[in-house]
């Protein structure tokens, strides 16, 4: 289905059916709260991103230290069930399958029959802007249901605890005060790191050993491509050419390239402008997720467009350079203690937004992508620069035992 297609028909139904539902004080019977305010099982919704769903972690591992005992359930759709199984943070994955409107239908009358009858104490739906999350939060029913209210969007009618929307904090941060709506009393976390770190490493590890590198060869990967529903976040082949040339020629260091099947002409283009072509290895389509991760947690940097792979490697504590345009770091940059964003912002930056539910279309005289193409590829080379004077070491995670 058509992210885009989505995302209108979610607005243009979903925000008149909030509302009629709210107006004709159609409420689901909700299930009491026990008195203790302990939670028996708890629900967590995020349907787009999975970039997203890793923003969400610190929050999900602060609600497991709050309420050990209580089974945490997830609702996402079936793309992403490889990364929550990856995270390993959730005892339950429930998914809607979007592959096409029979099986949205159904996988959604099926999710909703299913988690209706599991009596949840408390429901959080992590989305900014969707309808549709609200609308199954409240279909599901529970206890209590959390949510953010957000500006035009209508959401917060459904929910029984709305949190108002912040567009200028982190979005880690916005996730956060969800959890600490629910009944979370801890800060967020100061240097959160995905738990089964090491494991993630060694698997990382033998995965560059069969690509050829040796064991304490240091490796940056470059992820190259966004997926096909936000090409205007790409940046130039060209340009992360010029990168992997400079970490050779500089540092003598090996670049993984990485990217999505659907995108590997991207790095079929970039390897067409490299001077050193045998200093970078071609991965891309060839990872699952779990292995994707493998390989972000044993690399000693990351460079990548606005993607999940920026917030894979936050929250793997891995150094990363995130590329910005559309897209604003200041609530979707690097997160973690080493990260760094790359951002030249126009007048009409940034034109997605979780206002406009990341519907845009590019108004820019130079054409869709111009933001991007500001930020040129000796930008990036310099911010590498300053990384490494700052005493990050390419092999300081390949190095561990």
């Amino acid at each position: 289905m058509n992210w885009k297609l989505i995302r209108i028909v979610d607005t243009c139904l979903g925000i008149p059916i909030l509302i009629g539902k709210s107006l004709l004080g159609d409420q689901k019977k909700k299930r009491p709260v026990r008195d203790d305010s302990t939670p028996d099982r708890i629900l967590l919704i995020k349907f787009w991103g999975i970039g997203n769903i890793a923003m969400i972690l610190p929050s999900i591992k602060a609600l497991r230290s709050t309420w050990p005992l209580a089974p945490i359930d997830f609702l996402t759709l079936e793309s992403n069930r490889d990364a929550l199984e990856t995270f390993g943070l959730v005892d339950g994955i429930t998914t809607i399958d979007t592959g096409s409107t029979m099986r949205f239908i159904s996988s959604w009358r099926a999710a909703v029959d299913g988690l209706s009858g599991r009596r949840y104490d408390i429901i959080i739906d992590f989305e900014q802007f969707a309808r549709f999350s609200a609308l199954i939060a409240h279909q599901v029913g529970g206890g209590r249901t959390i949510g953010f209210r957000t500006l035009g969007q209508h959401r917060h009618r459904l929910f029984s605890d709305a949190v108002e929307y912040d567009d200028h904090v982190h979005i880690t941060r916005s996730f956060f005060s969800l959890a600490v709506k629910a009944g979370v009393a801890s800060p967020f976390p100061d240097g959160f790191t995905l738990p089964g770190l090491k494991t993630l490493q060694k698997r990382g590890r033998r995965l560059l050993a069969d690509a050829g590198l040796a064991p304490d060869e240091p490796v940056v990967v470059i992820h190259i491509g966004t997926s096909d529903n936000f090409r205007e976040r790409r940046w130039p082949p060209e340009y992360y050419a010029h990168v992997s040339d400079h970490l050779a020629g500089r540092y003598g260091v090996r670049t993984v390239l990485t990217g999505l099947a659907d995108e590997s002409f991207l790095i079929v283009e970039t390897i067409s402008h490299l001077n050193a072509p045998a200093a970078a290895i071609d991965l891309g389509g060839k990872l699952n997720f779990g292995e994707f991760t493998a390989l972000i947690a044993a690399a000693g940097m990351v460079l990548s467009a606005d993607t999940a792979a920026v917030h894979l490697a936050s929250a793997l504590d891995v150094p990363v350079i995130g590329i910005y345009g559309p897209n604003t770091p200041r609530l979707y940059g690097p997160w973690g203690k080493r990260g760094l964003a790359l951002y030249d912002t126009f007048e009409c930056s940034p034109c997605i937004t979780n206002f406009n539910s990341k519907i845009n279309t590019c108004r820019h005289p130079d054409g869709q992508g111009a933001c991007m193409r500001a930020i040129s590829a000796q930008d990036a080379c310099n911010a590498i620069d300053r990384f490494l004077a700052t005493g990050v070491s390419l092999q300081a995670l390949r190095g561990e035992a």
